[in-house]
């Protein structure tokens, strides 16, 4: 059965590093910024909140729009994942505590750590969209706030 999703992803950039989770998977290790499917009643912002908090332990506030995407897998991963796309909406997040709250987490099945990458190092890195690591590196007035379908 094919399933569309609504999913936020929060951009939580501190001290020049991101946030994001290790995942394992078909494609082996990747990185994501946190994030996932927004709940029956929950806004964009409190959907990225939630999920930085449930995926990494940090509490975060989440500011403004910072980019979108579709990621259609028939395109990227038609062997596996044809049944699945899904728009994402990545907001920028302030870190409200640097401190992880382990006890609220509830990782991804996938998922097996969390990590801070310094900027400089998200270019060639397993980071998806990997679109990504290169607009973190655009000046922010020439950013594209849509990507399109991109993986």
């Amino acid at each position: 059965m094919a399933t569309v999703r609504a999913a936020t992803r929060g951009l939580v950039v501190a001290d020049g590093k991101l946030l994001v989770t290790v995942l394992h998977g078909t494609t082996g290790e990747y990185w994501l910024t946190p994030g996932g499917g927004q709940r029956f009643g929950e806004t964009k912002r409190e959907n990225a909140e939630r999920e930085v908090l449930e995926e990494t332990g940090y509490h975060v506030r989440a500011g403004d729009l910072a980019c979108g995407r579709d990621y259609l897998g028939v395109r990227h991963y038609p062997e596996w994942d044809s049944g699945f796309q899904q728009t994402e909406l990545f907001f920028w997040c302030t870190l409200l505590d640097d401190r992880p709250d382990r006890s609220a987490m509830e990782p991804d099945a996938n998922q097996s750590g969390v990590l801070w990458v310094p900027l400089e190092d998200l270019v060639g890195s397993p980071l998806f969209p990997r679109r990504l690591a290169a607009w973190l590196h655009e000046p922010p007035e020439g950013r594209p706030v849509w990507l399109g379908d991109i993986n």
